[in-house]
């Protein structure tokens, strides 16, 4: 199935189990409700693993384009502008209040 559509489901559900739990919390108090809870924080969880796993399986995918569309800007002569980042950092970094210990 798509990850997308997992992801809505689980999310989905929690917040399902969170608005059952609250309705059973307040009818029968919270030794009876605590199953819903813990379901609600289960699909939770769930819904987290899969966003954080999707990311990864993205960002594994991507990390080879990622590097080659780095080496091409930088051969096709865009080096005035990682000039500039370079500054930027340097002048973020740099703490000009603060006089270095010697």
């Amino acid at each position: 199935m798509n990850s997308k559509l997992i992801r809505t489901i689980f999310l989905a559900l929690a917040f399902g189990f969170l608005v059952l739990w609250v309705l059973e919390f307040r009818r029968a108090g919270l030794f009876e409700s605590y199953w819903l809870l813990l379901l609600c924080i289960i699909c939770f969880l769930l819904f987290q693993f899969t966003r954080l796993k999707a990311a990864a399986l993205a960002k594994g995918a991507g990390q080879p384009e990622a590097v080659s569309k780095k080496s091409g800007a930088a051969s096709a002569g865009a080096a005035s502008a990682g000039s500039a980042v370079g500054s930027r950092q340097s002048a973020f970094h740099s703490k000009p209040g603060k006089k270095p210990k010697k």
